[in-house]
């Protein structure tokens, strides 16, 4: 009896458990027709019977939708940032959180230092300023010598010149004229006297003239001679010497005089020249200091900052904590005696009657976004809403990870909400999530993408084959977050399996060479994808370019100082051109990944 019992109490013992699993096989069995009936719901074309873990391939029409997520910004808004060179305590700001007017103040910065450098340069702009004055009439003062010698020096020129001239014209004719002259009458007085003689002796012979005269004659005669030797060796020398040296003489005069002009000349420029740039080195010096003196001027009326616009005043501070950067340096929150560095960002006026979802994407994937594509916005406070909107713009530069994934490349895109914000509920810093739709594949094959697998560069699905799956390779297309498109491989009625099979559910492992040549596209498929590549590209090409925010770029807190100035000297269509080369060096440089990446905390990229 014992036995018995013990007997039956094991039969209990075994029928309990028994219809404990069959319970929990009608419960799985329940929930597998449950996911299937939703399935068919879902997709309209998965057979009844269908497990979860499975789907039939059938003609799909799906959009091609990227996932994103950001915060909402203002469309507009207003940057106060510091403007000082250098660190200053804050002494009064507005309340957070106030509604502020046009002119009212917002911060007030610590400017005693600035007041006492415009003394210290108020007293070296008029030291400047007399230093100037000195130069300019030391300038004066040497113009007036430079004209009284260079005149001095014409002067000795035109003098020489005239002794020249009067030499050649007046002199030499009339010294030639007293040689000539004075050899002529020698000339005569010899022949005179030569016939005299002739005469007396003729009458010496006839004893008409006595002997003492007869000498007398012939003393004369010889004087006569003598007198015209002289009168031609005097012009001999006067033509061979005196008046060779007369002539280098006074022509020596006229160009020592000309070269003394020169001389003169190029003094006066000199002194001059040296004088002027005195002037030019004590006016620069002038502007230097008013320069900085206005500058200084900036300064003071910079450490005031009202506000520009009407609006919400929000603490740059805030702003920071809220887009998850960490303030490594622990200045804290805005407030009277926190140090502001220079160009910090202090206060924010946005506008908030237009709002914008700023999200990023995967670099992988914002070459196919384009401004003009529709998109809708989901925002964490207000729940089971979505809204509208429509990209406005695709940053130009990739944003890296930072510290916590620096090889991750994002790019931030603008979506515009449309119909605004006119109740006021969408408000900035509000966490948002963003389905920017691409596209749309319409009527094609298609399976959820956890269907696809990849063993290197061949892509498969498991079918479903005799009550196991088989390895069976497919060329895929279009995809979206969800769903992908099946252009070769498979029919359309296949089922096929959406995880990893057990190794005894897999017919094969292997993919036969004859089944991948299979699904390679043919030539007239290689054609035609080429042609369709070319025409988006053309599309592409024709397409409006992302819009660049040159004020981003100019008020982009991480550039150099050096940066800085120079894109205030930049027009705006230049600072465009620029972020375009330096948009397009990076792509060939980079391509997808790696490329050199400039971080920009600001509202408007």
């Amino acid at each position: 009896m014992r036995g018995s019992g013990s007997n039956i109490g094991g039969r209990r013992r075994i029928g309990g458990a028994r219809g404990w699993a069959i319970g929990l096989v009608a419960v799985l069995a329940l929930a597998v027709v449950a996911v299937a009936a939703v399935r068919m719901g879902d997709r309209g074309g998965s057979a009844a019977g269908v497990a979860s873990d499975r789907h039939v391939i059938s003609r799909e029409t799906f959009p091609i939708v990227i996932a994103a997520s950001g915060e909402l910004e203002a469309a507009q808004q207003t940057e106060i940032r510091s403007e000082l060179e250098n660190p200053a305590d804050i002494v009064e700001i507005v309340d957070e959180g106030a509604r502020v007017e046009k002119g009212e103040v917002l911060v007030q910065l610590n400017d005693e230092s600035i007041r006492t450098k415009i003394e210290d340069q108020l007293l070296s702009v008029e030291s400047a300023r007399s230093d100037l004055v000195g130069a300019e009439n030391a300038l004066a003062i040497q113009m007036n010598e430079n004209d009284a010698a260079l005149r001095q020096a014409v002067l000795k020129v035109d003098l020489a010149e005239i002794d020249l001239e009067k030499w050649v014209k007046g002199e030499v004719p009339k010294k030639r004229l007293e040689l000539r002259t004075n050899l002529e009458k020698a000339e005569r007085d010899k022949a005179r006297l030569e016939e005299k003689l002739e005469r007396s002796r003729d009458l010496y012979a006839r004893s008409f003239l006595s002997k003492d005269e007869l000498q007398q004659d012939e003393i004369r005669y010889l004087e006569g001679v003598a007198a015209l030797e002289r009168a031609k060796k005097d012009q001999e020398v006067y033509e061979t010497y005196e008046h060779v040296r007369d002539q280098k003489k006074k022509e020596s005069d006229v160009e020592e005089a000309r070269a003394e002009l020169e001389r003169v000349k190029r003094l006066n420029e000199s002194r001059q020249a040296s004088k002027e740039a005195d002037v030019t080195n004590r006016r620069r010096q002038l502007t230097i200091r008013e320069e900085r003196l206005a500058k200084l001027q900036e300064q003071l009326d910079a450490a005031t900052q009202v506000a520009p616009t009407a609006g919400l005043a929000v603490y740059g501070t805030s702003i920071g904590n809220s887009r998850g950067f960490v303030m490594i340096n622990g200045d804290g929150p805005m407030q009277i005696g926190r140090t502001v560095r220079p160009n910090e960002l202090m206060i924010v006026l946005p506008d908030t009657s237009q709002m914008v979802a700023s999200v990023r994407v995967h670099e992988s994937v914002a070459g196919r976004i384009r401004p003009g594509q529709g998109a809708t916005v989901s925002v964490d406070a207000i729940r089971n809403e979505s809204f509208p909107g429509v990209v406005k713009s695709v940053s130009v530069l990739a944003e890296s990870g930072g510290w916590r994934d620096p090889n991750l490349r994002e790019y931030t895109v603008k979506i515009a909400l449309v119909g605004g914000n006119p109740s006021q509920r969408l408000k900035p810093s509000m966490r948002a999530d963003a389905e920017i739709v691409l596209g749309e594949v319409n009527d094609a094959l298609a399976a959820p993408v956890q269907s696809v697998f990849r063993e290197g560069d061949v892509a498969f699905v498991y079918a479903a084959h005799g009550g196991k799956f088989e390895k069976r390779p497919v060329r895929v297309g279009r995809r979206s977050s969800t769903m992908i498109e099946l252009v070769k491989g498979v029919e359309p009625g296949t089922t096929v399996l959406l995880r990893e099979p057990t190794p005894g559910e897999v017919l094969s492992q292997e993919i036969s060479p004859e089944a991948i040549a299979a699904i390679q596209p043919t030539p007239e498929e290689i054609k035609a994808a080429a042609e369709a590549r070319r025409a988006q590209q053309a599309a592409l090409a024709a397409a409006s370019e992302p819009e660049i925010d040159v004020d981003a770029i100019r008020n982009n807190p991480n550039l150099p100082e050096k940066v800085k100035e120079r894109l205030k000297k930049m027009t705006d269509d230049e600072i465009r051109a620029m972020a375009k080369r330096f948009s397009g060096a990076q792509g060939g440089r980079s391509g997808q990944r790696g490329g050199m990446s400039l971080k920009i905390q600001s509202s408007n990229e």
